[in-house]
C-alpha cells in the first residue's frame, strides 16, 4: 500500500513527507528539487531514519539482560513503519512512531520516537526525539540517510562534485567487510584537507564513515555552477557518505551509533556506538538542510 505524502509550503520551501518512515521525500527551494527522487534502479529511497540500530546486527541477533533477539533488518525497523502525524502548523509538520507488540519482539524497550520538520527561511531543520518509556536504562541508536539529487547531464558530470568540510580534517575512515560489518583496521582517506571529490567509483568498498570529525557542516557543491546543498550535523559523533556506483545522488548520514563491529560479543550494552537513556528520559537531535541556488 502507497504511503499517505504530507506537503508543506512555507515562504520559498516546499517539503513533502510520507507517514511510511516519517521519510522526507521532497524538499524544493523556489520550486527547485534538492531530494533524490527515488529511482529504483539505484536505490527506492530517499532520508529513511535509522532505528532503533545503525547499520547491519552481526548474525541478526543480540542479546539484552540474558535474552536473545533477531532482527534481521538492516538500520532497524522505524523507516518501514507507518508514523502518525501529530501535529501540523503553518511551518512544521510532526510525526510520531510507537512500540508496539511487534516491536517489543525484536526490541525489547517501549518508546516514543518523533520526527519534526521545520521551514525557517530557506532552511529546513528535521528534530528527531527518543523518548524511554521504560522504567530503566534503554539502549538505540539512531541515524539519519537523506539523499541529495545531483544533477547529472551533457554539462555537468558525476565526477564535478565533491563534498566540502565546514574545517579540514586529516580522518581515517573505517573499513567494512562483505557483510557491512566493521573491521578493526582502518584506512588512510582525508590528510589535512576540505574536499572529498565524488567519482563514479568512490563508494566501490560501500560507505565512507567517520567518527569525531571537527565540521558540523557539510556542503555539496560542483565546479560547473553555484547549487550547493549544506547539511549541519553538530552532535554527532560518526558522519557516513554513500551512493550507488554511477548514481545521480549521494547521502549525507550523521549518525548516533554504528554497525556491529565484526569482533562484537553481541551484548546491547557493549555495543559500539550505543546510546544510553536514562529512564523517562528524553534524546535529541537534529539536521538542519540549507539549500543554495
Amino acid at each position: 500500500m502507497e504511503s499517505t505524502i504530507n506537503t508543506l509550503k512555507y515562504g520559498n520551501v516546499e517539503i513533502a513527507v510520507a507517514d511510511r518512515g516519517a521519510e522526507l521525500r521532497s524538499y524544493k527551494l523556489d520550486g527547485e528539487e534538492f531530494m533524490w527522487d527515488r529511482k529504483p534502479e539505484f536505490w527506492a529511497a530517499s532520508s529513511p531514519v535509522l532505528f532503533p540500530f545503525v547499520g547491519t546486527i552481526k548474525n541478526g541477533a543480540y542479546s539484552y539482560d540474558g535474552k536473545k533477539y533477531e532482527i534481521s533488518t538492516r538500520h532497524g525497523f522505524a523507516r518501514t513503519e507507518d508514523f502518525e502525524l501529530v501535529e501540523k502548523t503553518e511551518n512544521s509538520l510532526k510525526f510520531r512512531f510507537s512500540s508496539n507488540k511487534e516491536t517489543l519482539e525484536k526490541y525489547p524497550f517501549e518508546f516514543e520516537l518523533f520526527i519534526t520538520y521545520t521551514i525557517t527561511g530557506n532552511t529546513l531543520e528535521i528534530g528527531y526525539n527518543v523518548v524511554n518509556k521504560n522504567n530503566s536504562d534503554m539502549y538505540f541508536s539512531l541515524g539519519t540517510h537523506p539523499a541529495f539529487a545531483l544533477d547529472v547531464n551533457d554539462d555537468i558530470k558525476l565526477g564535478d562534485y565533491y563534498l566540502e568540510f565546514e574545517k579540514n580534517e586529516t580522518s581515517q575512515k573505517y573499513k567494512l567487510n562483505e557483510k557491512g560489518l566493521v573491521l578493526d583496521e582502518k584506512a588512510d582517506c582525508l590528510n589535512n584537507e576540505n574536499k572529498l571529490q565524488i567519482t563514479e567509483t568512490v563508494f566501490n568498498d560501500d560507505a565512507i564513515i567517520f567518527k569525531n570529525l571537527k565540521s558540523e557542516k557539510v556542503t555539496i557543491k560542483n565546479s560547473k555552477n553555484s547549487k550547493a546543498l549544506t547539511v549541519e550535523y553538530k552532535g554527532f559523533p560518526y558522519i557516513a557518505f554513500w551512493s550507488k556506483s554511477k548514481a545521480p545522488f549521494v547521502c549525507i548520514e550523521p549518525w548516533f551509533g554504528i554497525s556491529d563491529f565484526e569482533n562484537t560479543n553481541g551484548k546491547l550494552k557493549d555495543k559500539n556506538g550505543i546510546q544510553k537513556l536514562g529512564e523517562n528520559k528524553k534524546f535529541f537531535a537534529k539536521l538542519v538542510i540549507k539549500g543554495e541556488k
